[in-house]
C-alpha cells in the first residue's frame, strides 16, 4: 500500500482526501476537509541556523496567517524531538533526515512533515589544532574525531565523503557537544573535531585548521534538516500538519529572498555574534519539499548499512498534491 501522506492543500477544489496509514500509525486516518483540526501546537526547537525558518515564521506572522498559534519549546536536539513527537509530548519537532530515517527504519512512528534546509557548502568542517600532524583526510584513520552524536550528520557525511574519494579511513568517533569541541581539540582529549555552522566559524576564529569539509562532493546541498511529527498526530490532524508545513516553506522562501535581512536578524535567534552572522555559511533553505533530496539521503544510509535496502523514505514523508 502506498503510505505517503497526502494533505488537503487542494481541497479548495472540493474533494476530500483520506490520509493513508503510515507504518506504526493508527489506521483510522481523518478525512482532510481544509479545516484545521488543531490550532494551537507545540514545536520542539533549537536555535540553530538550519531550523531558523520556524523562528522566522513565528516572528513574521506566517503561522498566524495559517491560523496556527505556535509555542516554541527548547529541546536538547533532534533525537529528543523524535522521541517526544513519537510519544505525543510535542506536536512537531526539529530533527535531521539521517537520524529520523534510522529511527523510522527501526519502527519509530514518526513522519517527516517538512524539509526545512539543506547543507550549505562550506558549513561543516573537520578541524585540528594548527600544530597537529594530521594534514589530510587519510591521516584521520584510527584517530579520535569528535562529533555531537554518532550515526548522525557528522560521522555519516564524513564516511560518505571518504568513500566518494576512494579513501579507506575509519576514525574513532567520540561524542562531544559542539560548544566543547574546540576546547576538546585544544586539550588533546580528541585529535580532531567536526563542527557545523556557527561552530565552524568559531573554530576558525580560534585558529583551528581545516582538514576536510564534509559538505562538499556527494554531501553538497544534502537535504539534512527536517521537522517531524508523530504518525498518530499526522493521521488525526492532516490540515494542521499541512498548515505548519506551508508556513515553514513560506519562511524558507522569504529567507532566501532576504539574505541581508536574515543575517541581521539571526543573532537574536541563534545567539551568534553579529560578525559571525554576517560571514557564516548559511544553509540552503527550502521553499518546497525536496523528496528527491531526501531519497538521496536514504540511498546514502543504505550504502552504509544504517537502514535496510527496502526502506522507502517517501512512506514516512508528508506531502501535499502540490509537492
Amino acid at each position: 500500500m502506498q503510505k505517503t501522506r497526502f494533505a488537503a492543500a487542494a481541497l479548495l477544489a472540493g474533494s476530500a482526501l483520506v490520509l493513508a496509514s503510515c507504518s506504526g500509525a493508527s489506521s483510522g486516518a481523518s478525512a482532510a476537509d481544509g479545516e484545521l483540526e488543531k490550532t494551537e501546537v507545540t514545536v520542539g526547537v533549537l536555535p540553530l541556523a538550519d531550523y531558523a525558518a520556524v523562528y522566522w515564521a513565528d516572528e513574521h506572522g506566517l503561522f498566524e496567517k495559517e491560523g496556527l498559534k505556535v509555542t516554541l519549546e527548547p529541546i536538547q536536539g533532534g533525537p529528543i524531538g523524535i522521541q517526544k513527537v513519537a510519544s505525543g509530548e510535542l506536536d512537531f519537532a526539529i530533527a535531521n533526515s539521517i537520524s529520523s530515517s534510522i529511527s523510522q527504519a527501526q519502527g519509530a512512528p514518526v513522519t517527516n512533515v517538512a524539509h526545512t534546509a539543506s547543507l550549505g557548502e562550506g558549513s561543516g568542517m573537520v578541524f585540528v589544532d594548527p600544530d597537529s600532524p594530521i594534514r589530510t583526510i587519510d591521516d584521520l584513520d584510527g584517530k579520535t574525531l569528535g562529533t555531537n552524536t554518532t550515526r548522525n550528520i557528522g560521522d555519516v557525511t564524513f564516511n560518505n565523503l571518504a568513500k566518494s574519494e576512494g579513501k579507506d579511513v575509519a576514525p574513532n568517533f567520540i561524542e562531544v557537544p559542539f560548544p566543547e569541541m574546540v576546547a576538546g581539540v585544544q586539550a588533546g582529549s580528541i585529535e580532531a573535531g567536526y563542527a557545523p555552522e556557527p561552530f565552524s566559524s568559531a573554530a576558525r576564529a580560534a585558529g583551528m585548521r581545516q582538514v576536510a569539509d564534509v559538505t562538499t562532493g556527494p554531501n553538497a546541498h544534502l537535504a539534512a534538516s527536517v521537522f517531524v511529527a508523530g504518525d498518530k498526530f499526522v493521521d488525526a490532524n492532516p490540515d494542521t500538519t499541512a498548515a505548519f508545513a506551508r508556513a515553514i516553506y513560506a519562511a524558507g522562501g522569504e529567507i532566501t529572498d532576504s539574505e541581508a535581512e536574515f543575517r541581521s536578524w539571526l543573532p537574536g535567534v541563534a545567539k551568534v555574534p553579529d560578525e559571525v552572522a554576517q560571514s557564516m555559511v548559511l544553509p540552503v533553505f527550502a521553499s518546497s519539499l525536496d523528496l528527491t533530496g531526501l531519497e538521496a539521503v536514504a540511498a546514502m544510509l543504505k550504502e552504509q548499512g544504517l537502514v535496510p535496502d527496502d526502506f522507502d523514505i517517501a512512506e514516512h514523508t508528508f506531502t501535499t498534491p502540490e509537492d
